[in-house]
């Protein structure tokens, strides 16, 4: 099934949601893929997938749906981006960016020539897609991660990086890295100036900006202020959740 076009979504002003992979299962993730998220994030750096052998049958499980696959890569690694864009992935997320050199070669990985240095060889992706070649420089999404003080620093020059098509916070990395007493307390308002200055340069630059969230609640506030992808629910915390409570229910 052809996978909806993140990019057209944001263009036309939508919000996408997006949900987060960490257990290495195909099953959970096609379950997940049926529940109608735009997106799922396959978590290659914190999850549990972070091979391509397990990584593979996930992107297979939710391309019998229209939601777009992602992965976060572990690492900011030519090979990997490639790798995965060639299995199928619609777009990769790129973790620890720092500076404006590292996320155009993350970007330049990601892209053939002459806009990068991408590597042909789309094997699964081509499957998907007979003119993928034609329209791969168009339609990969690459969404840097901004979640180090340094990124923070840098961030009106890392948005500048061509072909670049949007920043993605990491809300617990980038309040640890500025020091903030609360962690992702999305009601502190050190916390929440920040993010409206990633937005403010997101928007000087025409990128996405896109926002990692504890609870659909706090990614409805996100929404509102002003992000166009954000990433309420991930697997492992939703079946922790459920389980729990299914438990407690049962014990009343």
């Amino acid at each position: 099934m052809q996978p909806k076009s993140l990019k057209i979504q944001w263009k036309e002003g939508h919000t996408t949601v997006n949900g987060w992979l960490t257990i290495p299962s195909s099953w959970t993730a096609e379950i997940m893929a049926q529940a109608g998220f735009d997106s799922l994030t396959i978590d290659a750096q914190h999850g549990l997938a972070t091979d391509l052998t397990t990584i593979l049958p996930i992107l297979q499980a939710i391309s019998t749906t229209d939601t777009a696959a992602m992965v976060r890569v572990p690492w900011n690694d030519s090979a990997t981006h490639m790798r995965m864009l060639d299995a199928g992935a619609q777009g990769i997320i790129c973790p620890m960016l720092n500076t404006r050199a590292e996320t155009e070669a993350f970007v330049q990985a990601c892209r053939y020539p002459p806009l990068g240095y991408r590597s042909f060889g789309p094997m699964r992706a081509a499957l998907q897609s007979p003119d993928y070649f034609q329209k791969a420089n168009e339609e990969v999404v690459t969404l840097a991660m901004i979640e180090t003080a340094e990124a923070y620093k840098n961030l009106d020059d890392i948005a500048q990086t061509e072909s670049l098509d949007g920043l993605y916070i990491g809300p617990w990395d980038l309040s640890l890295a500025l020091g903030l007493k609360r962690v992702a307390d999305f009601h502190d308002t050190v916390l929440l100036d920040t993010l409206k200055h990633v937005l403010d340069i997101a928007a000087k630059h025409n990128l996405m900006a896109g926002v990692h969230c504890d609870t659909p609640e706090n990614a409805a506030r996100m929404r509102e202020l002003g992000f166009r992808m954000v990433t309420p629910l991930t697997d492992t915390i939703l079946l922790q959740q459920s389980v729990a409570d299914g438990l407690r229910r049962y014990r009343l």
